[in-house]
Formats: structure tokens, sequence, C-alpha cells
């Protein structure tokens, strides 16, 4: 601590500066003073905390200089030394911001006992008011996430009645309980990933090309423009739980409940026009269908959230208003028709492995049933029905279906994040040749098999007449499609393998000095002439010739 000591008598101030050990106490003399005016420059210059002052002074009274200098430093702890024994003397002092009252002559002990008392006052406000101010940021630091968790909160239908208006106001956010409220959700659509060539294909429509960090991006810009667009309004923000921005705006209460509504709908247009073309960020967004009170936003919101889902009827970039189902005693929407030799035709063109062919198949699956569905809802029914089928058919084959559809499973078991029927017919597309392309594997890995048999067969029949019509009765497996495998795998006809298998074994024997005889009997030829004649067309030279 800081020690200013004002004392007109020079005598006394030396005494008081150099007779009490100060620093053995933690107290530093910093400044002394003669007058109320040189008090004042140098508490100015050298910033006491603490001032020992004598009240009577030339030029300037203590109790006035003490007044002076509390209306500088709020925390400052100054101590009077006086002669007056008088109450109301002391009872100025006091108003003056005094700390200690001490009357002349008060002893060493007495004066440092009285700095000591004040120093430590000074530390526990300064504590205190730290305590407070840290206490005071961390709850302005922290209201930002207290209000985006009530409000979540009070979407969902979590408060009873008149208790969120009551907790909204110690978050800083009014909401009367008689008022009247819209709310909307707005959602940022996954933009188009560049493929690898840079060209425009249906992939770029496909979700999982965006990685969630950039769709969290975008729509936290979407919602830091909301925050300056509507600073102005009567509404809330937040970004909830499912990533939607969600805005609850207070209606005008001079208006008729479809009147009031013309408003945030206003707003929300312009939100997205402004995202589109400040942003390059394209949005959609839903609209709860009605006004009403603040126990009723839970219902609000949910009709918000259904009319967003309409994005993949009506595409995205457009606020949708959300309507009313039909009436009970309407006819249900028929679901898509998609017929079963459609469906036939996708199962026999996956079974093949031919990707063109399954694509083709839903293809008119897709016109037939789902490019004129009135709904969201007609239109999930029958994506979700194509892609069940997309899904038995893998488990049908005795595959695993993580491993054949692989990153397109998390898709299909969260169709949230297909938010257009454009992104809905890629990965039905995408899901489709990812099980071709396994089949067209796993079959192409079983002709291999196929081909192994045969060589098999070749080498460890090599004494014996091998044809390829005994092998594929063995393999019960057609001579003609057996024939094209072969040659596709190998390069050449399984005659001509055999063939050069036959001479290349009876060269090696004839060069480590087999007789002709056995050489041929080792190859399954019985007849040696016939034996020589091959021979000497495949080589060039005699089976004699080759020995020599």
């Amino acid at each position: 601590m800081n020690l200013m000591i004002v004392e007109d008598e020079a005598r006394l101030r030396q005494s008081l500066a150099g007779g009490i050990p100060w620093e053995e106490h933690g107290i530093e003399v910093v400044a002394l003073a003669a007058n109320g005016n040189e008090a004042l420059r140098l508490f100015e210059q050298k910033k006491p905390d603490i001032i020992l002052l004598d009240v009577q002074m030339p030029e300037m009274d203590g109790l006035t200089l003490a007044r002076l200098m509390k209306e500088k430093d709020a925390f400052l702890k100054t101590i009077i030394l006086s002669g007056h024994d008088n109450f109301s003397y002391a009872q100025q002092a006091m108003e003056a911001g005094v700390t200690q009252y001490l009357l002349k002559p008060a002893g060493e002990r007495d004066i440092l006992e009285a700095v000591l008392v004040a120093g430590r006052q000074l530390r526990e406000q300064l504590d205190r008011r730290y305590n407070e101010e840290l206490l005071r940021q961390k709850w302005n630091d922290h209201l930002p996430q207290l209000q985006t968790a009530f409000l979540e909160r009070l979407l969902r239908g979590a408060f009873p009645p008149g208790e969120a208006s009551r907790l909204g106001a110690e978050y800083g956010i009014r909401l009367p309980e008689d008022a009247r409220y819209a709310v909307a959700v707005v959602d940022a659509e996954p933009a188009p990933a560049p493929t690898p060539t840079g060209s425009d294909t249906d992939d770029n429509l496909d979700p999982r090309r965006v990685r969630s960090s950039d769709l969290a991006r975008m729509r936290f810009s979407v919602y830091l423009m909301a925050q300056t667009l509507l600073a102005e309004e009567d509404c809330w923000l937040c970004l909830e739980g499912q990533g939607y921005l969600a805005a609850i705006f207070a209606l005008p209460s001079d208006k008729d409940a479809k009147q009031a509504l013309l408003g945030p709908q206003a707003l929300v247009d312009k939100l997205l026009i402004r995202a589109r073309e400040g942003l390059g960020i394209v949005c959609s967004a839903g609209i709860g269908g009605s006004a009403g009170t603040l126990s009723e936003l839970n219902r609000l919101y949910a009709e918000a959230c259904l009319a967003l889902q309409d994005r993949i009827v009506y595409g995205p970039g457009i606020a949708i208003p959300y309507r009313e189902p039909e009436a009970p005693g309407a006819p249900a929407a028929a679901s898509p028709p998609i017929g079963g030799e459609q469906e036939k035709a996708l199962e026999i063109a996956l079974e093949l492995g031919d990707a063109e062919a399954a694509s083709r198949a839903l293809d008119e699956m897709w016109r037939s049933g789902l490019a004129e569905a009135d709904t969201a809802d007609e239109v999930m029914e029958g994506f979700l029905r194509i892609g069940i089928l997309l899904v038995r058919f893998v488990q049908k084959q005795g595959l695993s279906v993580k491993e054949v559809l692989r990153e397109h499973l998390g898709t299909f078991l969260n169709p949230q994040q297909l938010t257009s029927r454009e992104q809905l017919r890629a990965w039905l597309e995408s899901g489709a040749s990812e099980i071709a392309a396994y089949q067209a594997r796993r079959r192409k890995s079983s002709r291999h098999q196929f081909v192994e048999t045969l060589i098999a067969i070749a080498q460890e029949e090599i004494d014996q007449d091998v044809t390829l019509h005994t092998a594929a009765e063995r393999l019960y497996v057609n001579p003609s499609y057996l024939s094209r495998l072969f040659k596709q795998e190998m390069g050449q006809t399984f005659s001509a393998y055999v063939l050069e298998q036959k001479m290349e074994k009876a060269k090696a024997a004839l060069s480590d000095g087999a007789k002709v005889y056995d050489a041929a009997r080792m190859v399954g030829y019985r007849d040696v002439s016939y034996f020589t004649k091959v021979f000497r067309k495949y080589w060039g030279v005699t089976p004699g010739g080759m020995k020599q």
C-alpha cells in the first residue's frame, strides 16, 4: 500500500515518515506534503492508497482536502489527525469520506494500527469489487449461451404457465404473458460442392459432400446476419438443437392476427434475400401458421419445422408457411404408385451388377412415383420405399449393409439431411450405384474362382486328356460361358493354355534326359507319333532334336 502524509509541521511530518516502521508492514511512504495545494498536486502524481492528514493546515483545511481527493478516488482511505475532540467535527469528517479520526497527540502505535486497518479495509473492498466485476464479466460472457438455452427450452414447451416470462426477464428477454407471438425457423441449404473434374453432376447435390463444419459455419453466418438485420425488431433469435435458426417475433397488439403475421413473413423473406445476395448462402424457412400466446410457442415452433420440411416439395430458397393437414374425414393421399415390375427390374440390375440398368430402373420409378408427389410426406414415403428395397437387396445377398453402402447408410438412417427432391434422388442413384459396383466386384471375384479351378485342373491332370467340356461338366457351368470367361481373364483359350502347359512340361522332361515315349505319356499323349507332330509344330523341332 502507498501512503501519503500531509502535515504542515515539518518536524512532525518527518517524524511520521521516518519514526514508524512502515516497510515492515508492507506500507511505502510515497509523498510528503506541507499543505493542501501541494497535497493535491502530489496526489495526482503518486496516486496513494492511504492519506494520513492533519486537519488544520494553511491554505486549505483537511476536511476540504479529504472531500476533493475522495471525489478523484472513491477507494481512497483517509485518516485524520485532529486536535478537535468534537462530535460534530468528527461527523463532518465521516461525511467527507474519512476512514478514521485520530486525536492528537496520537501515539505511533495507534497511527500504525489505523493505517494497517485502512489497508485491510481497502484490500477487502478491492477484492469484493474484483469478484463482482469478475462475476459480472462471466455473466455477460455466458449470457448469449444462457439465452439460447432458455429459448430452446421455451420452444420445446419446458416451462409451466407464468414461469417463462419470469425466467426470461432474468436473462434480459422480455416476453409478456399477454402478448402474441409468431415463430419461424431458417436453415442454410448445403452448398453444391465441385466434383473432382469441376463438372456439374448430381453428386454436387449430395449433402455428404458438404462437411458438417462447413454447414455449421454457414448457419452461424446467417445467424449473425439475422442479429444485425433484426436488431431493431421485437424479436429473439437462437440456433436450436437441429442447427436451425429459430426466431420468435412479438406481434403488435393493434392488428388482427393475420395482418400481424405479415410483418414477420416480410422480415424472413428479407433475411433470405440478404443471405443469398450478401453471403452467397441459399436458405429456406418455415413459418408457423398462426399467432399464439407464450404458452403456445411450442406448437408454433413445431408448425414452423413441419413447414420447413416442405422444401422437399417446393424447392429451396423460399419461406414456406405452415398449412393444416387434411381434415380427418378427407381421403388420405395415395402412396407413390411404384409398381412391382419396376422393383423387379431394379433388383435384376443390381443382381447383375449393372449400374446403368439400375439407373434406368430408378429413373422409371422416380418419374412414376416421386416426381409429382404433392407433400413432403409423400415424397419421403416414396424415398423410404425405394431405399428400403435397396437395403433389403443387400441383406438378401447375405452382405453387410454398412460395408456395401458405406457412408450412404448414415444419410439413409437420418434422411432429414436430404432437403430437396434432387438430393433424395441423388442419394438413391448413388446408393444403387454403390450396390451395383459391389455386386459387380463380387461376381468378378466368383468368376476368378472358376478360372483358378480350371487352371488347377489343367495342371493337376496334365497327364490326361483335359478339355473345356469335361471341366464345365464338373463345375456345372455352361461351356460357352466358361470359355468366354477363361479367355477374358487369361487372354487365351482354355485349350491353348492346356497345350502350353503340356508342351512346357514335355520340353522340361526331354531336357532332363527323359525318353520321348515317357515325355509323351507324362503329358497325356498315348500316340508317340502324334505327340511328335504336335511338339514339332509348337517348338519348331522334334522331341529328339530337343534332347540333343
